[in-house]
């Protein structure tokens, strides 16, 4: 199942990010970037890969009926799925950073990534069928519709501010990849339902 494929893959993360942090430093070390701190990153870096191709699927398969995008649309929410076990990694990881970090106090930023989290917690516990049928279809619909795009605003947002504040081509190409996702969407809905005039 792919939800055991990330989990398997955040395990990976986990012993790739040990073995590649400089030895000899503590584990919250920023400079030079120990375990806790790479970790964070990488771990980021794998959930955001789930997350862009779980919000892709439908409109891969509008724009390409094949082998491929039909497999993914129709394990759209083991991706989801398989997002939400990478991003709760991610969300131990940074945790266990954090909380070594000196002077790290929480104050509305903090706020606003914990409501993310909220968000991410009412996908994964509705992401099957008890809820789809307790919610209704278009209640359902509609929680994960504006769920999804709310998680990747955040990372839009969060790649951005890295991208702007210390650079990185990887920083860019996800943002790309953001804005291409998010276009092609909002494209592929009009041209299925255009706006006409009375």
């Amino acid at each position: 199942m792919i939800w055991l494929s990330s989990a398997a893959l955040s395990a990976l993360v986990i012993v790739v990010t040990y073995w590649v942090a400089p030895a000899g430093i503590s584990h919250s070390s920023t400079e030079p970037e120990g375990f806790l701190l790479l970790w964070t990153r990488y771990s980021a870096h794998l959930a955001f890969l789930f997350l862009v191709v779980a919000f892709s699927a439908s409109t891969l398969r509008q724009y390409s009926r094949n082998a491929l995008t039909s497999y993914l649309m129709r394990h759209r929410r083991q991706l989801g799925l398989g997002f939400a076990t990478a991003h709760f990694a991610h969300l131990t990881a940074l945790s266990l950073f954090l909380s070594q970090l000196e002077g790290f106090a929480v104050d509305a930023s903090t706020a606003v990534a914990g409501f993310g989290y909220v968000m991410l917690i009412a996908l994964t516990l509705t992401s099957n069928d008890w809820s789809v049928r307790h919610l209704g279809i278009t209640a359902w619909r509609r929680l994960h519709t504006v769920g999804i795009n709310i998680l990747m605003l955040y990372f839009f947002v969060a790649f951005s501010a890295t991208l702007f504040t210390k650079g990185g081509a990887i920083y860019g190409l996800y943002v790309a990849a953001i804005v291409l996702a998010v276009t092609a969407k909002v494209w592929l809905k009009r041209s299925l339902h255009p706006i006409t005039a009375d």
